[in-house]
């Protein structure tokens, strides 16, 4: 399997872009995932940068509803063969975070609708289960929130302009690829708190081993303590390599690797690992 990091925050490469959010493209088997879609083109650009044609995308998930992860997608190259999109159900609700005023609000969801872009809309598959997408791969549904020191994000909101109330962001969704070394998991930012996400897939597939974790872990602005548990659960989870992107922080990522040494992988955008 072929992990290809299209979009980051950051980039290490020439000619390579960066923005906030994520984009990911996997190659499983005879199986091309594109994971995200960053909040613009860019992940496009990087592609072929990488020589990625995702043309050959044989299906897309947003892992969740926030513009840096699925804005993107109304700028997938046109193709001919129909591809599905997999979301779940409230991934294109109205959304805001509140800002550093503490009163004002800005726009965070996904700023377009399907009812708007009928070429997209007959494409979606609305999910809210633990869905199998084709051999070995799946994505979760609604992960439930089982950690105390992992608390419900504050700061996100749903509703409109005049009725407004906090977010649980329930829609968030894994996907899941089952590889001869174990399992593998990408993650859009792990709202739901990364070591929930992580105990949920081991109660969905008993018995079986996360070999390594991708994607954003939400720890940015998280307390050296939480950042502390974290990866500490993450060594008691006995993964073999984790590879933090995005939302995961500067500092959160750097404990990560004084503790985890080389079973952490700091890549960004234009960075390629194979499994």
């Amino acid at each position: 399997m072929k992990i290809h990091i299209l979009t980051d925050n950051r980039t290490s490469k020439r000619g390579f872009l960066a923005e906030h959010g994520l984009s990911v493209y996997i190659e499983h088997k005879q199986t091309n995932i594109l994971f995200d879609t960053g909040q613009s083109n860019v992940y496009c650009n990087n592609a072929v940068k990488m020589n990625i044609d995702l043309r050959e995308t044989d299906f897309i998930v947003l892992s969740h509803g926030h513009y840096d992860h699925g804005a993107g997608l109304v700028y997938f190259p046109e193709i001919k063969k129909k591809i599905n999109i997999y979301a779940h159900e409230d991934c294109f609700i109205n959304r805001y975070a509140i800002n550093q005023d503490g009163v004002s609000f800005r726009e965070i969801g996904i700023p377009w609708n399907p009812d708007d872009r009928e070429a997209l809309k007959s494409n979606i598959v609305f999910t809210r289960e633990t869905y199998q997408l084709a051999p070995d791969v799946y994505i979760c549904g609604e992960i439930p929130r089982t950690h105390d020191f992992e608390e419900i994000p504050e700061g996100f909101f749903v509703g409109d302009a005049d009725n407004k109330h906090q977010d649980m962001i329930k829609d968030e969704q894994m996907l899941v690829i089952r590889t001869k070394k174990g399992l593998c998991i990408f993650l859009g930012c792990s709202h739901p708190g990364i070591i929930n996400c992580l105990t949920y897939v081991l109660k969905l597939f008993p018995g079986e081993k996360i070999d390594t974790v991708v994607g954003g872990m939400h720890l940015n602005s998280a307390s050296q303590l939480k950042v502390e548990k974290t990866v500490q659960s993450l060594i008691d989870l006995n993964i073999r390599q984790i590879v933090p992107l995005h939302c995961t922080g500067i500092y959160a990522i750097a404990e990560m690797k004084r503790i985890m040494g080389r079973g952490c992988l700091p890549l960004c955008a234009g960075d390629t690992i194979e499994i």
